[in-house]
């Protein structure tokens, strides 16, 4: 019997993706599709065609349209955001940025993006502040676990909290509305890590109440890599510079982070062909429909592999993260190394992780993957024990 997930071979045509190899790691870095790249590539022609008129005269306007584009389908106003070539350097301008004092307390999980722990742990040795970690037990029997531990590392000296919406390397939805209703009871300041969530969940940034929200547009929202977006409310944007401090340092947010020397802009300008093509593929119902179908190949991996989901299944959007049937107590650089043997030996690519002790699989799913990828990783890792 035909799936109704089995269409993904006919949309495949629409990315530039080797025919040859099962494409299950969407999640690091996307793939933009042909006619997203095309429209990034006509921008780069009309700058080059009078660099100058195009970037003094032409860029500031195509800017902030492109940017109220992205915000109107981000629930958002195009005066408080700002575009950021990927979400890592968001979240280091509003950390080295912020007006820390000695003794200050930033808390964020344990599970949090190195990238993101590795800018927290600069700001620390910079301003000579506190990092605090909370942390809980995976696989994840109920959200109250996480909630517990989140409030319960809250201290009087708390200023900044730094939440992940979904975790990059459990796949798993945070419970973030609640996470950010008890950092408001304390007065605790809220960078929320979206860089997995625009495309894949339905968002409305406006009405969630964080001092600031990144995320990245090159995943999920199939812009082309170097599109992302920092979004600050109102009153938290008086201190903000970009990484990069330019010509425009004295200009409100988000007019400084406009201009930040010369660069290509054609990423961020590319972002209607990429809101166009989403729409086109199902706009707000892709959402809905991937999470179903990594639901459904999820169960059936674990199935073949005789392991249980970890989580929920409502806490998961378009990736799931699954334990292998392999020996306990592997490392990052043995995952790693296995990680290369499947793309080496099965032209799969997967990311794995070591979590526990227990090695991990995190798959992707998106509209050009069919069954036969995750067949396929089933049996490999089968081979493998």
């Amino acid at each position: 019997m035909q799936s109704k997930f089995s269409d993904g071979l006919e949309l495949r045509k629409h990315w530039m993706l080797a025919p040859d190899m099962h494409f299950l790691n969407h999640g690091s870095f996307g793939a933009t599709p042909r006619v997203v790249l095309a429209a990034e590539q006509q921008w780069q022609v009309r700058m080059e065609s009078q660099p100058v008129d195009f970037m003094v005269r032409e860029l500031p306007g195509l800017l902030r349209m492109a940017a109220g584009e992205l915000a109107n389908f981000l629930g958002a106003k195009p005066e408080d955001l700002a575009f950021v070539e990927n979400a890592t350097a968001a979240v280091n301008s509003v950390l080295r940025a912020y007006p820390w004092q000695v003794g200050d307390e930033l808390l964020l999980c344990s599970h949090s993006y190195p990238a993101v722990k590795n800018a927290a742990n600069f700001v620390a040795r910079q301003f000579g502040i506190k990092l605090r970690e909370f942390d809980f037990c995976f696989p994840l029997q109920d959200e109250a676990e996480m909630l517990h531990a989140f409030s319960s590392s809250i201290t009087a000296n708390t200023r900044m909290a730094i939440i992940d919406h979904i975790s990059s390397p459990l796949a798993i939805i945070y419970p973030l509305q609640k996470m950010l209703d008890i950092c408001r009871s304390h007065g605790v300041k809220t960078l929320v890590d979206g860089a997995h969530v625009p495309g894949m969940l339905p968002l409305k940034i406006e009405t969630l109440g964080a001092d600031w929200y990144l995320g990245n547009c090159h995943k999920w929202l199939f812009a082309p890599k170097g599109c992302a977006f920092l979004w600050a409310a109102p009153n938290a944007q008086d201190f903000l510079q970009p990484l990069v401090v330019s010509l425009r340092m004295d200009e409100a947010f988000p007019a400084n982070f406009d201009w930040v020397g010369t660069r290509d802009p054609s990423a961020w300008l590319a972002i209607t062909a990429a809101l166009q093509f989403y729409h086109e593929m199902g706009g707000a119902a892709i959402p809905q429909r991937l999470h179903e179908f990594v639901i459904a190949v999820a169960t059936n991996l674990a199935k073949a592999w005789q392991v249980e989901l970890p989580a929920p299944v409502q806490q998961y959007g378009a990736m799931v993260t699954l334990p292998l049937p392999l020996p306990r107590g592997a490392t990052q650089s043995q995952a790693n190394a296995l990680r290369d043997k499947l793309w080496g030996d099965y032209r799969i690519e997967v990311p794995l992780f070591s979590l526990q002790g227990r090695l991990w699989a995190r798959i992707s799913a998106q509209l050009y993957n069919v069954e036969a990828d995750y067949e396929a990783l089933a049996k490999a890792v089968l081979q493998l024990k």
